[in-house]
């Protein structure tokens, strides 16, 4: 591969909160040498022409260069799947639903997906139920996902293909929770064609979005269409497997097995739900109810899944919503002796936290893992209110985790993809105690997010030796000003251009 040059580009220092003049040389995949606009410099790009005639020569024309972006918490081979299915995310009422599914009844599976009710201007969840969609179809299966995956709504066709190892369903009412809900590509499986579709469309749109680096869940069958496409990969995925512990071990896996482009990172279980679907654990039940939500495992059960893992040497991802969820996690963590955590496991989402939480995750030197993306629930009056009143206020608390010293990184859940939104979002942090500036909310999808998968001496820095991974925008995005209607112009990946908009 001949070497390439990036000229005339403003990278943006994040740590430094500041931009600076460059080119950026780069040979086979990764970052050669920088060679900053300083008086004299110009001679060094001037000889190299003269020396490797085969010198690419790219102008950035100014334009602004930031590492490309790690999304920390995804779901991508899913998500292509649910772009091939009824989209629910722009419906503003329970009729609106119902009506983009009943246009769908030519397919053999009528699903639909990404319904927030939070949205919702007319008709509640509550109303949903088996009956109402049999309404729709009694011939066909039809199935309503909630946003989170946590939750759904079935029809009597297709509860009839929920076996009874389903642990949390209400056939009566046709509802499924957690364990249901979130493997329904297990029971209604797409086919391999709808796979390939999916993750080609998915990585296109992350692509677009600056995404180059993903840590990705899905489980063991994903895992194998991952590996039989690999050749469509154009962005960096690490694969953590879903309640896959016993699986991981059986096939020899161990975390950071694979290559640059696919490996194996570890195995994520569940500790309890969501939010939005009221079963998250707490410790105070939420608003109006004297629900708690629900623990999926018992501590006991943790710990001993913590310490199979650690023999194993398997990351663990650890989802924990809800305060009481956390408290559980914490406890059979200390109990496990992880010393300074040489594996790196990480805890997800984290929602709702207090200050000794905080703390005991510094002290355990864990992974904070969290998504910006769900701010959107935490406006006055939205979700978050709605099930939790007034202790909505002081969720989400990404600048005093940062602050206590915990190494946090930034995903989406795929509830949208786009870093520059979860950015946009966490500048606006509805409590200013907890706001970040750009500076430090880039830092948090570029720089931090290669430490979980053991990347950090290759990725997310635009640095010699470092992988040409990166991003170029429109404008100094450390301007807060600027975040809205900022572009993505081009997407290097591994020194090539992977992604260009459209002029």
């Amino acid at each position: 591969m001949p070497f390439t040059l990036f000229n005339n580009c403003n990278l943006v220092e994040s740590k430094r909160n500041r931009t600076v003049k460059c080119s950026i040389l780069v040979f086979n995949d990764k970052i050669f040498k920088l060679i900053f606009h300083k008086p004299g410099n110009e001679k060094l790009i001037y000889h190299l022409r003269c020396i490797r005639p085969d010198l690419q020569i790219i102008n950035l024309e100014n334009k602004y260069v930031i590492p490309g972006f790690t999304d920390s918490h995804t779901h991508l081979l899913a998500h292509g799947i649910e772009l091939q299915r009824v989209d629910l995310s722009k419906c503003c009422s329970l009729d609106e639903c119902l009506q983009k599914l009943s246009t769908a009844k030519n397919r053999d599976i009528i699903f639909g997906v990404n319904w927030d009710e939070s949205l919702w201007i007319k008709g509640k969840k509550e109303v949903l139920n088996r009956v109402l969609l049999d309404r729709i179809s009694r011939d066909k299966p039809v199935i309503l996902r909630r946003v989170c995956g946590h939750c759904a709504v079935c029809n009597t066709k297709a509860l009839e293909s929920v076996q009874k190892h389903w642990k949390i369903v209400d056939r009566k009412s046709g509802w499924l929770y957690e364990d249901a809900a979130l493997y329904l590509n297990q029971i209604f499986k797409p086919s391999i064609e709808m796979y390939k579709k999916g993750l080609k469309i998915a990585i296109k749109e992350a692509l677009s979005l600056g995404i180059t680096s993903i840590n990705e869940i899905t489980d063991i069958a994903g895992f194998t269409i991952y590996q039989a496409f690999k050749k469509y990969l154009k962005l960096r995925v690490a694969i953590y497997i879903q309640n896959g512990l016993r699986s991981a071990i059986n096939m020899g896996l161990e975390s950071n097995l694979g290559d640059e482009f696919l490996k194996f990172a570890g195995v994520k279980i569940f500790i309890d739900g969501s939010i939005g679907a009221r079963t998250a654990a707490l410790r105070k039940p939420y608003q109006n109810s004297k629900n708690h939500g629900k623990l999926l495992i018992s501590e006991e059960k943790l710990l001993s899944i913590v310490k199979m893992a650690q023999d194993n040497s398997i990351q663990l991802m650890i989802h924990s919503i809800g305060d009481r969820s956390t408290d559980l996690v914490l406890n059979a963590l200390k109990l496990a002796g992880l010393g300074k955590n040489p594996l790196r496991h990480r805890l997800e989402h984290l929602e709702i936290l207090d200050s000794k939480q905080i703390r005991e995750i510094a002290r355990l030197n864990l992974i904070a893992s969290m998504q910006p993306n769900f701010l959107r629930w935490q406006l006055p009056g939205n979700m978050y209110e709605i099930n939790l009143g007034h202790r909505y206020k002081n969720m989400n608390c990404f600048k005093t985790v940062e602050k206590a010293g915990i190494k946090s990184i930034l995903g989406s859940d795929c509830m949208p993809l786009g870093p520059l939104y979860g950015i946009s979002l966490l500048v606006k942090h509805p409590s200013d105690a907890v706001r970040l500036t750009p500076a430090e909310a880039i830092a948090l999808y570029t720089e931090i997010p290669p430490y979980a998968t053991f990347d950090e001496d290759k990725k997310g820095k635009i640095e010699e030796g470092y992988f040409a991974d990166f991003v170029v925008i429109n404008k100094n995005p450390l301007i807060k000003e600027n975040l809205e209607g900022m572009k993505i112009l081009n997407v290097v990946v591994g020194g090539e251009i992977v992604y260009r908009a459209k002029s």
